[in-house]
């Protein structure tokens, strides 16, 4: 420890502030006289406490304030610090720097200031007791001390070395117990006259109150027992009100949640539900856009598959058609080549057709002629020729007829077997056709059972989607639960860990010495009882009861930690607490073992908890003598057996005292102090498992998730194979319609074949009807004819030969004519033929122009086939690119639907539960409301009650400090009362005021004489143990001192002797000290005889002998050495240097020797009149400094 520095302001001449700064070694203060040098070590004295004006040259206190100058204005306060290294701890205080501030004001108010803090004189004085550095220390010798130490008388020079001795403590100690002890004396005797009086006036006066004081007793009895059961009663109320305010402000607390919960589900809700919407109308866009394209991409295959099969059967139309054409050429070449023969086959006819027309008039002619020779028989056989004529005429038509019948069946028949063929042809396309049609038939009935069957899949596992769906909520709502059952207990835990944190339960006193001990100012504290020991749940009802208050009760090292806690509580007014010294409690234990057999015993109550061993004796101390059964039947039976000598507990908290008397009756089900951590304990192993079932429920709901997921896929496979299904089905559909367009087409064409065979085949049996009509007509002719010829044979015979001549010309003539008609039916029947082969030439030419045109027409429209094929096909592709960047946005869309949903229901879910919470918070709300309205109202009446009655208020009534342990024996005793104050009848009170006035005076005053008498007791031996202490020490450091001074006083005079003596050795403490100095050459008497020097350099032996013992931090030397001469100023500065290691040295002087020695020099000047200025110079850097200068 050593000075750091020096803090002056306006103190005597210094007005400005000055600070002085020292290091380690001698640091020297010079200047002129009245420069105000020693106005410093003044400001030291004054700082550590001086208190005398007079030891700080001055007349009153305010001289030590700046008084201002001509020049400058007085200031209004004088502050001095000193600022010390207290690294080494010397000083008892924390801390590695303490600074000691003083400052005084003019109007006379006085600060002390440690680090800044503020403090009293007394603290000051005690911090540098027995350092040397006290008001009364000798780190400050000025000149007058010098001469006082000399010259003082044997006892006033006592002082010094008591400081030095290190006794100065115990002797501030000794007289403040001296000045307590006389006070003691002076307070007993006055007491014991004041016992005298009153003792003469207790006995009349307990005579004449004896029976008022029993109306008095029972009155305030009563007066107690009604209040106290008011108290009572409105205390359980305000504890219920309190518990009930908590409870309504938790409901209100939960029920705010739950709105502000609702509120926020309802609005996450809505806008759930808008999203869902907004999202559904998208999708329902989508999918009617992706419907529409792939109805589009459907319709627009179909159309593809059945432009291409209209492709094909066009292609197979042309080569049909082809082949068609090429059959019409063959024909064509066989009917022009008919057609010739016929023409060469008419001009033949033609040129027969004149020769016999030639013929027929020659013939015609000879007729003539014949006819004109017999014109008689000429005119009957001309009417049977003509007649014969007619007949033959009507054969030769018939004939005619009949040729033209068979050409035209022969025709006929031809173009029946053409028909035949096509319809051959045709019957086998209608073949080909129905056969594909009843193949497509089946396939669209085997896609319609794949789609039904798909459908039924489809089905199945949307089922079982929505099992799996409905399983992972199950699930879901499991970890919820089980979520918020962890977060209860957790909040179970927060709330319990916040009551033990706080201390919540414990007494007043109790928070306040444990958290004093928390804070490390009180020492030696353990805890409350209940800190210290665990039970299990099956017996901490029993031990909670059974401990009862002692619960509280600190259990603390020894009597003194206990004695330090209570003087706290004292004075600072905590209130009161009990506190167990585990050095003095002794263990107090039941040694009746004639009841550890009986039914229902359970054990001692010690040795049903757990504890440190260390607390062994105090916890049977309080539970050694309780015996802790299972109820109260075998509780009252073992109670009996021990004659009621121990406390008996049962498992449920009922009690059987010592004595007999029982308490007993509902226990709270809330948790106590002695269970709080037990409870703690219970929740985090209950979270724990609770922890184990989550993270199952987690692997299950896991496992659920991937079950559903793989229903999903499931299900989108299914779907898909649908939707392919569906295609098939609408391509299949396609290819029916189709293929019943080409049938239709084909049937049609069979049908018109048919109906053409059909006419044929009518147009055959007419021809034949004709033919056979012909036959039987052309038989009948001829029958006529020979009947006619016979009747022209009949004529005369005159002209037989005229008429063979003329039949035979007539003969000839009808023959000619005849084959004339013959001739020209051929010829008309072979233009006929020309004619119908033209025809149907042409028809064939019509046809092959038509089957062209069918070819261009087909060809035609399969290139427009074709062109509507690639156009499909690019609207396809741009169709299918479109839908799958559809089924992509509704792929997100449904993904973000499905989440928002399972978002809803996870919020509606939410919902539901918090309504449900809600109401049952509403109706306990309604409920805690209600109860608190009736708490409210009965508290009420009990106040007025209690107002009525004692005219008390409640306030009043709990100043009064009622304290009633067992309410039910209290209210039997309050109904004895008042019978018994009714069986008193009228009563003179005034008596026992005064009787009791006197009492308790007499009893206060003779425990103050108990008191009084015990603390002069203890104040002798303090006494006694402070001197014995006192003369010990002195003893042993005055030797040390005296030796050394001897040492010193050889050192510095160059020989002689020295010595301290005591003046009265028998009396350690009170003897004086006398200086024994021969110097070397001498040989004197007294110290008078001395000259100043040799006394100055005594003195100064003393002090060096006091510092080396006691070495001070710094010391102050103000002018000691003004009486030396030079060489023992010389002497003196060396043996300074020689301190230094120790004690740093600070000289205020004028001499040169002592500043040849210093580190260190500091000037004081009055360069303006009045005030102090500082100058400083480092000694060791001008040194280095010369030493420089000089080898350059």
């Amino acid at each position: 420890m050593f000075l750091k520095s020096i803090d002056i302001q306006g103190f005597k001449s210094f007005a400005d502030k000055t600070t002085l700064k020292f290091g380690k070694g001698i640091t020297a203060i010079v200047g002129p006289n009245g420069s105000g040098k020693s106005n410093i070590s003044d400001a030291v004295r004054w700082v550590l406490g001086e208190q005398s004006t007079k030891n700080l040259r001055g007349r009153r206190l305010e001289d030590v304030v700046f008084g201002g100058t001509s020049q400058r204005s007085s200031v209004g306060y004088a502050e001095v610090t000193l600022t010390i290294d207290n690294t080494d701890r010397i000083l008892n205080i924390d801390s590695d720097t303490v600074s000691v501030t003083r400052r005084y004001y003019r109007s006379g108010e006085s600060e002390y200031k440690i680090n800044n803090s503020a403090v009293r004189l007394k603290d000051v004085l005690e911090l540098f007791m027995d350092t040397g550095l006290g008001r009364d220390g000798y780190s400050i010798i000025g000149q007058g001390k010098i001469d006082s130490i000399i010259s003082t008388k044997p006892t006033e020079r006592r002082l010094i070395f008591e400081e030095a001795s290190g006794v100065s403590k115990y002797r501030y100690r000794k007289t403040e117990a001296e000045q307590k002890l006389f006070q003691a004396e002076e307070n007993l005797i006055r007491l014991k006259d004041i016992i005298s009086e009153l003792e003469g006036r207790i006995e009349p006066l307990r005579e004449q109150s004896e029976k008022a004081k029993k109306f008095l007793e029972y009155s305030e009895e009563k007066k107690r027992l009604e209040i106290g059961l008011w108290l009572i009663s409105l205390e359980e109320i305000k504890e219920k009100l309190r518990d009930q305010d908590y409870k309504i402000s938790l409901v209100q607390e939960q029920l705010k949640d739950v709105d502000n919960s609702l509120e926020e589900i309802e609005k996450e809700n809505e806008e759930g539900n808008q999203k869902i919407v907004e999202i559904a109308m998208n999708i329902d866009t989508l999918q009617r856009t992706s419907t529409e394209t792939e109805e589009k991409v459907l319709h627009f295959e179909s159309e593809i598959a059945i432009l291409e099969n209209s492709i094909v059967h066009n292609n197979e139309s042309i080569l049909k058609i082809t082949g068609e054409i090429d059959s019409l050429g063959d024909f064509e070449q066989r009917a022009q080549t008919e057609i010739e023969g016929k023409r060469r086959e008419i001009g033949l006819k033609e040129r027969k057709a004149a020769e016999i027309e030639k013929s027929i008039a020659d013939v015609g002619l000879q007729l003539e002629n014949l006819n004109l020779n017999s014109e008689n028989i000429s005119k009957q056989i001309a009417e049977l020729s003509k007649q014969l004529n007619l007949i033959t005429e009507n054969i030769s038509n018939w004939q005619v007829k009949t040729a033209t019948a068979v050409s035209s069946l022969n025709e006929i028949t031809s173009r029946s077997t053409v028909i035949d063929s096509s319809l051959k042809e045709k019957a086998e396309l209608l073949d080909r056709y129905t056969k594909e049609k009843h193949d497509l038939d089946k396939h669209l009935n085997e896609l319609e059972e794949e789609i039904t069957g798909l459908e039924n899949t489809q089905k199945g596992y949307e089922l079982r989607l929505k099992s799996r769906q409905e399983k992972v909520e199950a699930i879901k709502e499991t970890l919820d639960k089980l979520k918020l059952e962890i977060e209860e207990k957790k909040r179970r835990i927060r709330i319990l860990t916040d009551l033990e944190r706080n201390m919540e339960g414990f007494s007043f006193s109790v928070k306040a010495v444990l958290s004093e001990a928390e804070k490390g100012i009180l020492t030696g504290i353990h805890g409350p009882v209940s800190r210290l020991i665990s039970v299990s749940d099956d017996y901490s009802v029993a031990i909670e009861i059974a401990l009862g208050a002692a619960l509280q009760n600190i259990v603390v090292n020894n009597e003194n930690d206990a004695k330090r806690a209570i003087e706290y509580l004292k004075r600072d007014n905590k209130g009161r607490a009990t506190f167990l010294p585990i050095s003095t409690m002794k263990a107090n234990v039941m040694n009746d073992s004639t009841i550890r057999n009986m039914p229902g015993f359970v054990g001692v109550a010690h040795s049903l908890v757990s504890y440190d061993s260390r607390y062994d004796n105090i916890i049977k101390y309080l539970l050694g003598r309780t015996i802790v059964c299972e109820d109260l039947n075998s509780g009252i039976a073992i109670a009996k057996r021990i004659e009621n000598k121990y406390k008996v507990v049962t498992l449920d908290g009922q009690v059987i005292n010592p004595g007999g008397s029982l308490t007993g009756g509902s226990v709270s089900k809330s948790t106590g102090l002695l269970t709080r951590s037990t409870e703690i304990k219970r929740l985090n192993a209950k979270i724990d498992e609770l922890n184990q079932q989550l993270s199952k429920a987690n692997t299950s709901y896991n496992e659920a998730i991937a079950e559903k997921s793989k229903a999903e896929a499931d299900l989108a496979n299914t779907q898909g194979l649908l939707k392919t299904a569906q295609e098939d089905k609408i391509r299949v559909l396609g290819e029916i319609k189709r293929i019943n367009e080409q049938l239709d087409i084909a049937k049609a064409s069979y049908d018109q074949l048919l109906e053409e065979q059909s006419g044929i085949q009518n147009r055959i049996k007419e021809l034949n009807s004709i033919i056979e009509n012909a036959y039987v007509e052309i038989q009948r002719l001829d029958a006529l004819k020979s009947e006619k010829q016979a009747e022209i044979e009949g004529f005369s015979d005159g002209g037989r030969e005229l008429a063979q001549k003329r039949e035979t010309l007539q003969e000839q003539l009808t023959g000619f004519k005849l084959k004339q008609i013959e001739i020209q039916k051929d010829i008309e029947a072979l233009h006929k033929a020309i004619e119908d082969i033209e025809n149907s030439v042409n028809d064939r030419t019509n046809r092959r122009e038509d089957l062209l045109s069918q070819i261009a027409d087909y060809k035609v429209k399969n290139e427009e086939y074709e062109n509507r094929i690639a156009q499909l096909r690019l609207e396809i592709q741009s169709l299918r690119e479109q839908s799958g960047s559809i089924k992509a946005e509704i792929s997100e869309l449904v993904k973000l639907r499905t989440d928002t949903e399972q978002k809803l229901q996870e919020l509606r879910r939410r919902e539901r539960e918090i309504l449900t919470q809600r109401e049952n918070i509403s109706g306990e709300m309604v409920r805690l409301q209600a109860r608190k309205e009736n708490m409210l109202n009965e508290f009420d009446n009990i106040v007025n009650q209690l107002y009525d009655e004692h005219e008390l208020t409640r306030s009043e009534a709990e100043s009064l400090g009622i304290v009633i342990e067992d309410k039910n024996k209290a209210k039997r005793t309050l109904n004895e009362l008042k019978s018994k104050i009714k069986g008193l009848g009228n009563v003179n009170v005034g008596a026992i005021e005064e009787y009791k006035e006197v009492y308790e005076r007499y009893t206060f005053l003779s425990e103050q004489i108990a008191d009084v008498e015990k603390s002069r007791t203890e104040l002798n031996n303090l006494i006694n143990q402070l001197t014995a202490q006192m003369k010990e020490q002195f003893t042993k450091k005055f030797e040390e001192i005296n030796k050394q001074f001897g040492v010193i006083f050889t050192d510095l005079f160059g020989g002689g002797t020295a010595e301290l003596r005591l003046t009265e050795p028998e009396d350690v403490l009170e003897s004086g000290i006398d200086i024994i100095a021969q110097p070397p050459g001498k040989k004197l008497s007294s110290l008078e005889l001395l000259s100043g020097g040799e006394k100055a350099l005594i003195a100064l032996c003393i002090y060096f002998a006091v510092m080396k013992i006691n070495p001070p931090p710094f010391c102050i030397l103000d002018e000691v050495e003004t009486a030396l001469d030079d060489v023992n100023v010389d002497r003196v500065a060396e043996y300074m240097r020689k301190m230094c290691d120790k004690t740093q040295l600070i000289c205020i002087t004028h001499r040169r020797g002592t500043m040849e020695s210093a580190d260190m020099l500091y000037g004081v000047t009055m360069q303006e009149k009045g005030v102090s200025k500082l100058l400083e110079l480092n000694i060791a850097e001008l040194e280095q400094t010369l030493l420089y200068n000089s080898r350059r």
